[in-house]
């Protein structure tokens, strides 16, 4: 198949209210295009759009997602190497878009279905954070399975008399109205984040609205004060966290669901202990957040449905768990709870963010039933012990009579590969191995190599001879004639007993050979 050719279009973008033309360099703060003139020696200044990327569709996404008044812009695309041919010829036709629109149609942007589709995410996400904000209600009502705040020994939520409302409006543009209409007051006085907001700040001299979310930190006066968080383009998952980190599977996991899947030990700065911790992406600010696994509590109960222990174990682990919920007001839904760090607690997993994972779903259920077909039979019936009816990877305690660790544990159930010492052979010996949950199969499979990193490259060169011998029926030509069964690391006569066997079996075979 022929490679796609690069083909690279620019932006022009007029305002529809003044007439002004120009090319897009990228979004203000506000949502609104940044323009640059519209002169062919500014054409290099221009935002560049693979024709076949996605970049484009995240630009007019974000552009619908945030700026108040999309109708007022029209966007116009044009060949990227013809930019400084074309430009003249454009300006000329927007001077009047309506009587030249049949010479504009192959130039001219639909937006239409963006703005649809933003539409219906902003909906789709309007109902999300209402189920949240009834859950966080709910979770401060008596008689729901946990502590009210009022409940937690020693707790004392902070003195909103000890605010400086006057400083906060002088600081960030924004009122104590304006928390409490966000929903975001009472998460600040519980130690909490607020919501998304936007803030106005002085920078450089000038007032900017920039995208954060904002915290209540008690001073070393005893004073209190807003400590924001500003918006970043993108996580540093490629810098290590607190002495983690992370894998490409940990930055795609991040990526893809905010949430690392799993538990990690992470470097206490003061101290220099290991802190087992859950990580999350703060899915507004791109900031990396973790939270102590001690600090988070696993409720019995979300409304009115229970969560069991194998649940709670999944949840405790970082895996996500599918289940259908029903509130204290009867409402019911579907949704995939996951711990995430932010939260210091169990949340239900964004729609955007419960795609990928609906898909790994997806892919198990068409897989069985392709097993089915083929084979005739179900198998996913013989490796229910396996799988939870939700298809998430159960836990195991022991592999072989080796105990597994927590870590182990929590790498086993989100897909990961674990190293296991000391695990007898069919022989009783002990060798180094390797499991991973096989997601065709269904069940754990264990590997003498590993299967991440190819079967080219030997993770236990001290037990792939050994394992090869004595379970799989292999022969070792070092060690053909050697009657006792090879132990850990051998791959040779282990002593002279071993060398005499070796040696008198070789001339067995020489004097057993036809001669010519």
């Amino acid at each position: 198949m022929a490679k796609k050719t690069e083909e690279k279009d620019i932006l022009l973008v007029r305002d529809e209210k003044t007439g002004q033309l120009g090319g897009v360099g990228e979004l203000n703060a506000d949502g609104s295009p940044k323009t640059v003139p519209a002169k062919p020696e500014h054409s290099k200044d221009f935002m560049v759009f693979d024709r076949h990327g996605d970049a484009i569709d995240n630009f007019f996404k974000n552009f619908f997602r945030q700026f108040k008044d999309p109708s007022r812009f029209g966007f116009y695309r044009i060949a990227a190497d013809q930019a400084e041919k074309l430009l003249e010829g454009m300006k000329e036709l927007l001077k009047d878009p309506a009587a030249n629109a049949e010479l504009l149609a192959p130039h001219k942007v639909d937006t239409s279905g963006y703005e649809k589709a933003v539409a219906e995410d902003q909906k789709k996400e309007q109902q999300e954070n209402q189920t949240k904000r009834e859950m966080e209600q709910e979770n401060r009502s008596p008689g729901n399975g946990q502590e009210t705040t009022s409940e937690k020994k020693g707790y004392q939520p902070i003195d909103e008399s000890r605010i400086d409302w006057h400083k906060f409006e002088a600081q960030y543009g924004l009122t104590r109205d304006d928390l409490e209409k966000s929903k975001s007051l009472d998460k600040l006085l519980n130690y909490r984040k607020s919501e998304p907001l936007t803030v106005r700040v002085e920078v450089l001299g000038e007032r900017q609205e920039l995208g954060a979310r904002l915290e209540l930190k008690r001073m070393p006066d005893g004073s209190v004060d807003f400590v924001p968080d500003f918006v970043r383009k993108e996580p540093r998952l490629d810098e290590p966290h607190k002495g983690y980190t992370f894998t490409e599977d940990d930055k795609k996991a991040l990526r893809q669901t905010g949430n690392l899947g799993r538990v990690v030990n992470l470097v206490d700065k003061e101290t220099g202990d290991l802190t087992p911790s859950f990580i999350s992406i703060d899915r507004f600010t791109n900031k990396i957040e973790d939270v102590p696994a001690s600090k988070v509590r696993i409720t019995d109960k979300i409304g009115k449905t229970e969560i069991n222990e194998n649940e709670k174990n999944l949840l405790k682990a970082g895996g996500f768990v599918r289940k259908e919920i029903e509130l204290n007001n009867g409402r019911k839904f579907t949704t995939i709870l996951q711990v995430n760090a932010i939260d210091k607690g169990v949340e239900f997993v964004p729609r955007t963010a419960r795609i990928w994972q609906e898909e790994q779903r997806g892919q198990k259920r068409i897989q069985g039933e392709n097993r089915v077909q083929s084979n005739g039979q179900d198998e996913k019936k013989n490796n229910r012990q396996w799988t939870d009816e939700n298809g998430n990877i159960k836990p195991i305690g022991k592999w072989k009579g080796v105990e597994l660790t927590e870590q182990q544990k929590a790498d086993y159930i989100s897909g990961k590969t674990v190293r296991l010492e000391n695990v007898p052979d069919k022989q009783g010996n002990p060798a180094t191995i390797y499991i991973k949950f096989n997601k065709e199969k269904g069940r754990p499979f264990r590997y003498d190599t590993d299967p991440d990193k190819g079967q080219a490259i030997a993770l236990s060169n001290e037990s792939r001879t050994q394992v090869a011998v004595n379970n799989e029926g292999k022969t070792n030509e070092a060690t053909k004639h050697v009657k006792e069964p090879l132990k850990q690391g051998q791959t040779a006569p282990a002593d002279a007993r071993q060398q005499e066997q070796q040696q008198q079996g070789r001339r067995q075979s020489r004097s057993a050979s036809p001669k010519l």
